[in-house]
């Protein structure tokens, strides 16, 4: 009976210790990130990280675009600047933000030229030097077990290889997009004129374009905040037409009569080859926003009415009148294309993004039949997937 009644007092002294435990941790203070200092010593550049308290570090390399993410935990204080602008020895820019309530992320974007890196906690805090393969930098010096701070964990210097073996290292990309052609343009109209039983008829032409869908490839590579890339884009122009004939009388002068008729819709294939440039506007390790213009070259094909048949029967008013044989005449065009793009990008992975991208484009087509220019202006919305390699 002793032991049975002895059995819930240590699981009720357990559960007390555990308690006090979590209660001990929870009221150890944070390290705060004091300041930042640089220095360079030949063709090493080091960035001195001052740290007050306990903390623990946990580095990881990015490849897409190029990174170093320094993570620094329990840390909830930060007080240097969010950004540094360094470009020298392959770094570009510090970041650093409150990646969790726990968690400090400094941040090395690194140029297409990468540099090797090591990390090594020092009484003041952290350091991380950067330098290129083949340039042996000096040897860091140890750190004595009596100048430690308590609760750090000193880290051996890891050096980055000069190619890892890393997916996406080179940040070329393929994506595939699609979504929709709106036309912004307005309708293309136009009158013509013509004799009829020895006065004058009128025609009036009005070409309508509609939402139409679009499916485009993109292949490019990303160069520091810069993404360059071509793009193949396939597309339709569909013109439906409406038209207003004022035809004379074969009898009564000035008795013209008023007749409507529309076509068919009309469906062309469209082609727009494309190269662009986005400039970074915001960047995390997992969202992108970029802007940028675009240039390119569009061939496809219009048409407009060339002439069309009617018959008439007695009493000869315009609801006695059928329009029928209408002929189109086709014309196939070459144009430059102009456009911005504003880009959102999502990257789940290392090797995967998903796109949403608005753009712009500025088409201005030549009809010859029409003598006229076509506005095909039209704006994109338009998702998408990215594969990085």
């Amino acid at each position: 009976m002793m032991m049975h009644r002895s059995a819930p007092r240590s699981l009720l002294l357990a559960a007390m210790l555990l308690w006090a435990s979590q209660v001990l941790l929870s009221q150890t203070p944070a390290a705060t990130l004091k300041e930042m200092s640089l220095s360079k010593d030949g063709d090493k550049l080091s960035v001195q990280l001052k740290i007050e308290g306990a903390y623990t570090v946990e580095a990881s390399f990015l490849p897409a675009p190029p990174r170093l993410v320094v993570d620094l935990t329990p840390m909830n204080r930060i007080e240097i600047l969010p950004y540094t602008q360094i470009d020298d020895i392959g770094v570009l820019d510090v970041r650093t933000g409150q990646f969790t309530p726990e968690t400090a992320r400094v941040v090395f974007d690194l140029s297409q030229n990468i540099p090797a890196h090591a990390i090594v906690q020092n009484v003041e805090g952290l350091r991380i030097s950067f330098w290129y393969e083949g340039e042996v930098p000096p040897l860091e010096a140890p750190v004595r077990e009596a100048e430690a701070k308590p609760g750090v964990k000193p880290t051996a210097p890891a050096a980055a290889p000069a190619e890892p073996e890393i997916p996406g290292r080179s940040n070329f990309f393929i994506a595939a997009r699609s979504g929709l052609s709106l036309f912004l343009g307005g309708d293309m109209a136009v009158d013509k004129s013509f004799d009829l039983y020895g006065e004058t008829g009128t025609l009036d032409e009005a070409y309508s374009f509609s939402a139409r869908p679009v499916f485009e490839l993109q292949f490019g590579k990303y160069l520091n905040r810069i993404k360059l890339g071509l793009g193949v884009t396939a597309c339709s122009i569909k013109e439906p037409g409406a038209f207003t004939a004022s035809l004379p009388h074969p009898f009564l002068a000035d008795s013209n009569r008023t007749v409507s008729f529309q076509a068919d819709d009309l469906k062309y294939p469209s082609w727009s080859f494309s190269a662009f440039a986005l400039f970074s506007l915001l960047e995390t390790d997992t969202i992108g926003l970029s802007a940028g213009p675009m240039i390119g070259l569009s061939i496809g094909k219009t048409s407009s009415l060339n002439d069309f048949n009617f018959t008439e029967q007695s009493p000869f008013t315009a609801a006695d009148v059928v329009v029928s044989g209408l002929t189109f005449t086709e014309e196939n065009f070459t144009e430059f294309l102009f456009g911005g793009l504003l880009g959102l990008e999502y990257r789940p992975s290392e090797s995967l993004s998903i796109l949403f991208d608005l753009r712009l484009n500025y088409l201005n087509p030549k009809n010859v039949n029409l003598n006229q220019r076509i506005n095909l202006l039209h704006f994109q919305p338009v998702l998408g997937i990215q594969y990085n390699f």
